[in-house]
């Protein structure tokens, strides 16, 4: 059975969604449970996909292209940990905005939510 995405949204850090140099980031702090993600994270805005090159995953100091997760390249996600999702080439304009994240992990199947916040 999935996660139900109001529990998911959790995960989203509040306001941590803003504009950077070329494009947008925001932040995700696992108060769930230790995962591991076994899927690129995709990213969507106001139904938009974004094209996977354009995501990337920065977890400590670790810096991780979406499109290279993979069941065989995971990426751990454990208790207390913040990742933040970097997305380039994609320029948000001021205002409230829909993103979506999609994702796969091997603890909890599929993870798909969305967050609404204003830029």
């Amino acid at each position: 059975m999935p996660v139900p995405s109001f529990i998911l949204k959790k995960l989203y850090v509040k306001k941590s969604l803003k504009p950077v140099d070329n494009g947008f980031e925001l932040q995700l702090k696992n108060v769930l449970a230790d995962a591991t993600i076994i899927k690129p994270v995709e990213v969507a805005v106001d139904g938009n996909p974004v094209p996977l090159d354009n995501v990337k995953l920065v977890i400590g100091s670790e810096e991780k292209p979406s499109s290279s997760i993979s069941e065989s390249n995971p990426l751990p996600f454990n208790l207390k940990a913040v990742v933040k999702v970097v997305v380039t080439n994609y320029k948000l304009e001021p205002g409230q905005h829909k993103i979506t994240l999609k994702t796969k992990t091997k603890e909890y199947g599929d993870i798909k939510f969305d967050i609404k916040e204003k830029i």
